[in-house]
């Protein structure tokens, strides 16, 4: 049996509950929260375990115009149309909600354990930075597996009750169980290198003040190492925008598109990276597939693992 294998996966039961909440959520506040209760909650769930559908909603929000522009500035997107939220920021947007979430009562696992494993953005249409949005987050599902605990969010965004936006996001905990020697990988392909993306010092603390995102990891090197980390690490959501930025001056994103990508190995700050990516068209689908990748420079190793779905031009 594999280490990542699926053994079991909780029931979510019961007719939805909605939660409105009226703000977005103090950050401060759920990470003490999300400390004390990281005494309490287990980092793993029991066999047949039972999870209520919670759907938390928070509605009419406006986008703040100079934070996105901010936040073009800290990952690389051009300002050539300032009025379209970039694709990757939506799921900035969510960070409190999550955390609210994950926080909750009805949330059975250890909240400050949880690592950011996947991410995939589906954008129906372009939005605009004046267009008022609801915004909403579920869990869609907790799967365990012999290495730990995958929890899957579902993350809406919709604009005069239309949906604009859609993002999964997965998050892992790693089971207490006693580590496993596991098989060495095999060899990699990699794709052709197109650029070089250098991670500066002090980009955790930047990317923070854009998207609201501070785990004290990616912040200083002494707070990293509490926990467990040789130094502070760049947040993979900063990484992802910038690699999506790159992409976006090739390819444009600022229609419909589909994005998926899967987090590798962290980036210690500071780094050098090279991002590679290969470009094909499916005239069936009438889709560009550009699949692309985030290593180190030095080592190779892997950052990022996606790819990038558009319609073709007409």
């Amino acid at each position: 049996m594999e280490k990542d294998q699926h053994i079991g996966q909780a029931a979510m039961t019961g007719p939805e509950t909605s939660l409105e909440i009226k703000t977005h959520p103090f950050m401060g506040f759920i990470f003490f929260k999300a400390v004390l209760l990281s005494f309490f909650r287990p980092d793993t769930i029991a066999d047949g375990a039972v999870v209520n559908k919670t759907r938390m909603v928070l509605k009419n929000f406006l986008p703040d115009k100079k934070q996105i522009k901010r936040y073009r500035q800290v990952c690389g997107f051009s300002q050539d149309r300032p009025d379209i939220i970039p694709i990757s920021y939506f799921q900035t947007l969510f960070i409190g909600l999550l955390g609210r979430f994950i926080t909750a009562s009805f949330f059975p696992v250890n909240p400050l354990g949880l690592i950011h494993i996947f991410q995939s953005f589906d954008q129906k249409k372009p939005v605009t930075t004046d267009e008022p949005l609801d915004l909403a987050c579920s869990l869609i599902g907790i799967k365990k597996t012999q290495k730990g605990i995958e929890s899957s969010f579902n993350l809406e965004v919709l604009s005069g009750g239309i949906l604009v936006w859609h993002g999964i996001s997965v998050f892992f905990t790693r089971s207490p169980a006693k580590k496993e020697k596991t098989a060495k990988n095999k060899q990699e392909t990699f794709l052709e290198k197109k650029e070089t993306l250098f991670v500066p010092p002090g980009i955790g603390r930047r990317y923070a003040a854009v998207s609201g995102d501070y785990n004290p990891h990616h912040l200083y090197t002494v707070l990293a190492k509490l926990f467990g980390f040789k130094k502070a690490i760049a947040h993979g959501m900063w990484s992802l925008a910038s690699v999506i930025a790159r992409l976006n001056k090739k390819f444009g994103i600022h229609d419909s598109a589909r994005i998926e990508a899967s987090f590798k190995l962290p980036i210690f700050m500071p780094a050098t990276t090279t991002l590679g990516y290969e470009c094909t068209t499916d005239k069936e689908t009438d889709q560009i597939l550009v699949n692309f990748e985030l290593r180190d420079e030095q080592k190779g190793l892997p950052h990022i693992k996606g790819r990038l779905l558009k319609p073709l031009p007409r």
